[in-house]
């Protein structure tokens, strides 16, 4: 009878650990396209992937120069000033809020900067960019003699800086970048990744072994569950992510603790040295060099209350380097000038999006005065 009684035990204990395994892999489901889970990479078209990327950045190829709303330069396209074959007065470098995502080629803000300025004004923004890539891009790709260079950082970058590939933080395939570490020796490039198409599809459960310097490795504190046996495992590891973390402590944005000068994965430090090292190379050509620091909602409205932005410490940590690194932030000039309710108005979705033609009206105008002062 004690017999049987075990033998029930067990099997209704089983039967309740597989229903739970079979809720975590519905949960897992629903958790991977918010990114707090990883699933094993779809290594379909891998291989022409390496032949068409750009060997330095990773993206965009230059394949697509001259097609869709690149011109031939590797511009977006200026309607303003429309052909690449013109002398830039301006060359902006940065992510997706530099090119102008979610709305048309004339309301990007390089565009509305062209028709303030009276001139050409180059846009290398590239979405999904880190400030590294924007940096690399900047001195070691794009050719443009113009005397002005801004390079923008959108406040969420810092994370960006201390990864190597994409697909661990943001989704999607193939998003291979290259990423710059600082050590005893100094500010040092790590070049892109090149792994195999086996390599490529194990690279989440061998990140350590294949990415080295990716901090975002997945299942490992902070970082994205693997979506794979044992379910209940990978969507317990979900809970540890840090937004999940950092929003369940109130912290907004999720991403302000990567500001931290002691923060482990070092994204304050090496995003203020790669900075720097892009000013260094803008003397050595004659250029200005003028740091663009984009603000999301929350830090408009924490600046607005007076309150420090995600970022401060990065524009802090630049004024003090010694360097002379010039630095626009825009929230001052977007606090002071937006006449709206509330600073989502300046967003296509609140939360969740890019600026509309408004806000990157904003965003233009605050270069502008910068740029302009004294004329």
């Amino acid at each position: 009878m004690k017999r049987n009684g075990f033998f029930f035990g067990m099997a209704l204990a089983g039967i309740f650990m597989l229903f739970i395994e079979v809720v975590s892999f519905v949960a897992a489901t629903i958790l991977l396209p918010t990114g707090l889970l990883v699933a094993k990479p779809d290594t379909d078209g891998y291989e022409e992937y390496l032949l068409e990327r750009d060997p330095v950045l990773g993206w965009p190829s230059k394949n697509v120069f001259g097609t869709g709303e690149y011109d031939v330069s590797g511009s977006r396209i200026v309607p303003a000033f429309p052909d690449p074959s013109a002398d830039s007065c301006v060359a902006l470098f940065g992510d997706s809020f530099t090119w102008g995502d979610e709305v048309t080629p004339e309301f990007a803000y390089g565009n509305v900067l062209a028709e303030l300025l009276d001139c050409r004004v180059a846009n290398y923004g590239t979405g999904g960019y880190g400030t590294d890539q924007a940096v690399l891009r900047y001195v070691d790709v794009i050719d443009d003699n113009a005397p002005v260079v801004v390079m923008g950082h959108f406040a969420d970058n810092i994370t960006r800086n201390v990864n190597q590939l994409r697909d661990f933080v943001a989704g999607g395939r193939f998003g291979f970048k290259p990423r710059f570490v600082l050590d005893d020796e100094g500010l040092r490039l790590v070049p892109l990744p090149s792994l195999t198409v086996t390599e490529y599809a194990e690279a989440a459960e061998r990140a350590a072994e294949l990415l080295p310097y990716e901090y975002f490795r997945p299942g490992t504190w902070g970082a994205a569950g693997i979506k794979q046996l044992p379910y209940t495992k990978a969507v317990l590891h979900a809970a540890l992510h840090y937004r999940v973390l950092a929003a369940v402590s109130g912290i907004r944005p999720t991403y302000a603790p990567f500001y931290e000068s002691d923060h482990p994965s070092g994204a304050l430090p090496v995003t203020v040295a790669m900075l720097n090292y892009g000013a260094d190379i803008a003397a050595t050509r004659a250029q200005r060099f003028v740091v663009l620091l984009i603000p999301d909602q929350h830090d408009l409205a924490a600046a607005s209350r007076g309150e420090p932005t995600s970022y401060a410490a990065l524009r802090d940590a630049l004024h003090d380097s010694g360097t002379g690194v010039e630095v626009v932030d825009a929230a001052d000039y977007l606090t002071m000038a937006f006449e709206g309710d509330d600073f989502c108005e300046l967003f296509v979705t609140c939360g969740a999006s890019h600026f509309n033609p408004a806000g990157y009206r904003l965003l233009a105008e605050a270069v502008h005065s910068r740029l302009t002062v004294g004329d």
